[in-house]
C-alpha cells in the first residue's frame, strides 16, 4: 500500500516543479525590468547630488574669494572638482551671478535662459567647453592683472566690482548649473536635463 501511494504522488510533484518553473519564467522579465529600473533612476538621482553638492561648493569658493580676480576662476575649478565623479553626465553650463532675492533669482531671467545676457544684469554664464578647458587659460580668459575685466570670460560681472566690505553690505553672489544626463538603459530615452542653484553671501572685510 506504501508503494502504491508514493507511486501515484511522484508525478504530481514534478507537475509542480515545473508550474513553478513556468511561474519564474513569468515573473523574471518583471524582476529585470524593476532591477534595471532602481539602477537607472538611483544613477540619475545620485548625479543630481553630485550636482547640488558641485554648486554649493563653487558658491561658497566664490563668495570666500570675494571681489579677488580669481573668484569665478576658483569657483569653476571647485565645481570640476566635484563634478570629476559623475558618471553620464555633460555640463552645459554654469552661471555666476548676483542676486537681491531671497530665493536666489538672478537679476533678470535671461541670465539662466541667455548664451550672452545683457552686462546690466550682473551674471557671467560658462559653456560646457569653457568649463572643460579651465585648466591652463587662467591668464588668456581671465586677465593676468587685477586692475580690469575687460575681455575677460567674468567681463558681465567681473569680480573686481562685488561689494565684500561689512559696511556696505556685501553682494548675494549664486552659482547655477545645468547639465545633462544619459540614460544606460533604455528606460531613459535619451537625456534628460537637470538643474540646480546655490546662493552665499560674500565673505565681509572690515577694511
Amino acid at each position: 500500500m506504501t508503494t502504491s501511494v508514493f507511486r501515484r504522488s511522484h508525478p504530481r510533484l514534478r507537475g509542480d516543479d515545473g508550474a513553478v518553473l513556468v511561474e519564474f519564467a513569468l515573473v523574471l522579465p518583471l524582476l529585470a525590468l524593476l532591477l534595471l529600473g532602481v539602477f537607472e533612476y538611483g544613477s540619475a538621482y545620485r548625479e543630481t547630488l553630485n550636482m547640488a553638492s558641485a554648486v554649493r561648493v563653487a558658491s561658497r569658493q566664490a563668495a570666500n574669494v570675494g571681489s579677488g580676480r580669481s573668484a569665478d576662476y576658483l569657483a569653476l575649478q571647485s565645481f570640476n572638482s566635484v563634478m570629476g565623479s559623475a558618471k553620464n553626465i555633460t555640463v552645459q553650463k554654469v552661471v555666476i551671478y548676483k542676486t537681491t532675492s531671497a530665493n536666489g533669482d538672478p537679476l533678470d531671467p535671461s541670465c539662466f535662459t541667455s548664451a550672452t545676457p545683457s552686462a546690466g544684469f550682473q551674471c557671467n554664464v560658462y559653456t560646457g567647453t569653457q568649463i572643460a578647458n579651465l585648466g591652463a587659460s587662467y591668464l588668456t580668459n581671465f586677465g593676468p592683472t587685477d586692475t580690469a575685466c575687460t575681455s575677460s570670460w567674468d567681463v558681465k560681472w567681473c569680480p573686481l566690482v562685488r561689494k565684500d566690505m561689512q559696511s556696505d553690505p556685501p553682494d548675494y553672489l549664486g552659482v547655477y548649473a545645468v547639465i545633462t544626463y544619459t540614460g544606460v538603459t533604455s528606460l531613459i530615452p535619451g537625456t534628460r536635463t537637470f538643474t540646480d542653484r546655490a546662493v552665499a553671501r560674500i565673505e565681509p572685510r572690515v577694511t
